[in-house]
Order: structure tokens, then sequence, then C-alpha cells
């Protein structure tokens, strides 16, 4: 969910939430599917059943014969997903239940961000449950070879060899203790998930469903039904007249062809977990800073490419703003930014304050390269195409940084982005520009004897 709900007010489970976890409870599916738009409450379905089924040691359809055989009988719930950051941000939530409820944090034995025995997050529970975090990525291979009562999957759409991972490793892991497998995730086109997510619906679109299957359960959630959302930011969404867009980000459907303007494999292509987000300056590189100034509500983001060679490498990504920064902060930041890493700004002018901003980059000594992509819509076109251009041939090696790789993943292919969150995109496609069109080729070698 989105903003984050007070920490010390009591939660209930949504409508959508509350159902789809009694459903999870009757012991008449095997998975469970509840594919959402953004800030629908699929995270906190995970969290609110995870930590339920942890304290109730909950095996569905099954009744506990004696307060014995409920304490002494192992349980394990997996949280898991694309990479080890999405897995750890679903523990995260779950852990973050226990620390914050004074009936809940008494039930908690221990909690481990790693040892040499457990190398990934788990939480111990005075019952004997534990609670893993390992992500599926390299198909899988880091999950061990442990039984589970429960495994939460967080964003499945992501989820590189999806049909693999469910067939091959999570569910042998669930065979012998009779677990359940639970995904919730935005639907990114009709790939892996929806593979899954169609087999329970007895009908899709009004014809009977060839590929329904009976153990499984699937729902769709709405984004504009949970009321801890931020709404203003679903309606900016509604405001973008994209239908496609709307129906996969906001009703969480599956749409039949891709809207967006990069698709989900070439951004998987030039994203490499482990790269930082700050790199440190080297000598005798080179390197271009692209800066998409905020408006109003906005953040201002700066992002900073070494070019020196292709790959271009992301060494440095700045955003701040949102109505809670000044200019003279911002200001300062960027002047930072220049002095630890030299090279010339790409910065949006558009509009009435770009002259001033100008101004003030002058003042403080930056060096930059005005661009204006409004008014004509070509210039626009040009640069988005460029970015393109760039990420299409892997010109570009990203960490994986959650807002940038959003904004990616929702700018429209028709290029119409009116009340989207794209500071992100546009500041990459002015870095970007900056690489194509003022690249030194050949940076001089040093001299040594």
């Amino acid at each position: 969910m989105s903003p984050s709900p007070d920490p010390d007010q009591v939660l209930h489970p949504t409508k959508d939430q509350g159902n789809f976890i009694k459903e999870a409870e009757t012991g008449n599916y095997d998975e469970l599917w509840m594919a959402g738009g953004n800030s629908a409450g699929k995270t906190y379905t995970g969290k609110f059943m995870g930590a339920k089924w942890a304290c109730f040691k909950i095996k569905p359809g099954k009744i506990w014969k004696s307060y014995e055989e409920f304490k002494n009988s192992p349980y394990s719930i997996l949280c898991t997903g694309p990479e080890q950051k999405q897995a750890i941000e679903l523990w995260e939530k779950i852990e973050e239940s226990f620390k914050n409820s004074p009936f809940l944090k008494h039930k908690v034995a221990e909690i481990t961000t790693g040892t040499r025995r457990r190398t990934h997050p788990t939480i111990v529970l005075k019952n004997g449950t534990t609670i893993d975090a390992i992500g599926l990525h390299d198909k899988g291979k880091h999950v061990e070879g442990e039984a589970y009562d429960l495994v939460l999957i967080n964003e499945p759409a992501d989820v590189r060899a999806l049909l693999h991972c469910i067939e091959k490793v999570l569910t042998p892991r669930t065979w012998r203790r009779g677990g359940v497998i639970a995904g919730f995730g935005t639907p990114k086109g009709k790939k892996d998930y929806w593979l899954l997510w169609r087999q329970g619906q007895a009908e899709i679109n009004g014809l009977p469903n060839q590929f329904y299957n009976p153990r499984v359960y699937s729902c769709y959630v709405d984004s504009r039904d949970n009321p801890f959302a931020d709404q203003e930011k679903i309606s900016r969404f509604l405001e973008s007249k994209n239908e496609e867009l709307i129906e996969e980000r906001v009703e969480g459907k599956f749409t039949d062809s891709g809207f967006a303007a990069f698709s989900d494999e070439e951004l998987e292509a030039i994203t490499d977990e482990n790269l930082s987000d700050h790199i440190d300056k080297s000598s005798f590189r080179q390197y271009i800073h692209g800066v998409d100034f905020g408006r109003k509500g906005d953040y201002t983001v700066c992002i900073t490419l070494d070019i020196t060679h292709e790959p271009f490498t992301l060494v440095n990504f700045y955003r701040k703003g949102g109505g809670v920064a000044t200019w003279e902060e911002i200001l300062n930041d960027l002047l930072d930014i220049s002095k630890e890493y030299g090279g010339d700004f790409v910065i949006d002018a558009t509009a009435a304050a770009g002259d001033m901003q100008e101004e003030w980059l002058n003042d403080i000594g930056i060096p930059f390269y005005p661009y204006q992509f409004g008014g004509s819509p070509g210039r626009k076109i040009a640069l988005v195409n460029n970015l393109q251009d760039f990420i299409g041939k892997k010109m570009l090696r990203i960490p994986y940084i959650d807002q940038l790789l959003e904004e990616l993943r929702s700018y429209p292919r028709d290029l119409n982005d009116k009340g989207l969150e794209t500071d992100c995109v546009m500041s990459l496609a002015l870095a970007a520009y900056g690489a194509k069109e003022y690249r030194v080729i050949g940076i001089p070698e040093p001299y040594s004897r």
C-alpha cells in the first residue's frame, strides 16, 4: 500500500484482502493468485496472511488434535520474489507486524538477517514457526530443500522463468506439508503470470476456460478500492486516458498487447542487481548528467552516466523534491554532484521556470546544455526515441532502482504521459541524449615512464 499507514493505527484487511485470505484457508486450493493495480494492497495481503498463518500454524483443512501436536509440528513460511530485494520487502512487512504489535512481539523467539548457517533473513517464533526470505533469482536455485507450509510470492510477473520456478522449485517444496502457494503482483502483459492466473477462472470473457483448474484461485483487485492507496496518484493514471495503462496499473487486469515504450525483456537485460546506485568517481573517466527539474509537487531527478565506453553505466541516482525540498537545497546537491564527477549537465529547460533555472546554474558555475522538449512534440519524441534506442541496443547498464524501473515500465508507448510520474525517465533520457551528442571519443591516456 502507498502511502504506508500510521504504525500506531490498528490495521484490518480490506474486503478484497479478507476474501483472498479466507479462500486460502478453506483448503480448496493449492495455488492462489492476486492480480492488482499499483497500491491495491497486494503486499499487505501477504503481510496479513503471513503473520496470521505463522501464529496459528494454519494448515488449510486441518484441525490440530492437541496443543502438543500444534507446538511440536514443524511449520515454515517462505517469502520470495524475482530477486532477494522483493523477497526481503515482503518479509520486512511481516517482521513489522510482529515488531509493532504489543500482542505479537512476544511470540518472536529470534530474528536474524543472516548467519553462516542461514545466509538469508529468518524470523523464528516461539511456537517453532520459521519465516524465511529467499529470492527466485537464478531460476530459484537459492531456495533451500526445505518443506514449506506457505509460499508467498511478491511480484510474480517479474520472476524470470516463473513457470519453471513454480513447477520445479516451489511446488515440490509444498508437497510434504500440503502447503499453499500464494502470489501477489501487478500484471505485466499476458506472460507466465497470466498462464498461472487464468487457471483460477472458470470463464474468461464470458467463454468457458479450457485451462481452468479448480485447485487454483485467482482474482483481480482494483487500486481504487483500497482506502489506504494514494488516490491522487491513481487519479493521475486515470487522466492519462491510456486504456491499457489504466487496465493494468489501476484495475490490475492483464492486457493483450504491451502498452509500454520499454519492454520488460529490454529492461531486464540492462539491469544489474549487483550494481550500486552510487559509484565513486574514477580517474580518466567521462561523465554526463541528465537533470529533470520538478514542477510544484514533482521531484527533481539527476542521473549520472559514466560514458567512457559502452555500455554506459549509471553511477549516481539523485531524486529530491515532492514539495518537501527547497530549490536552494536541490541546487546545492547538484553542485556537490558536479564537484564530485565533473562533466556537463543536460537539463530540462522547458516551461517558464527554465530561464530561471538556467540562471541559477550559471550563478553557481555548473556547466550545462539546455534541452527544451516542450512546444514542439517532435523534440520530446526524439528524446524518448533515443532512450528507446539506447535500451533496445543494451547501450545502458543500470542498477535496480525501484522508482526508475517503475517509471520505465509504466511509460506508455504512445508517449502520452500526461498525469504520470516521468521525472526519472526524462532524466535518464536527457543523460542518454548527452551521451549521444556530447561524448568525447577517445580520452587521453595517462602518461607514465
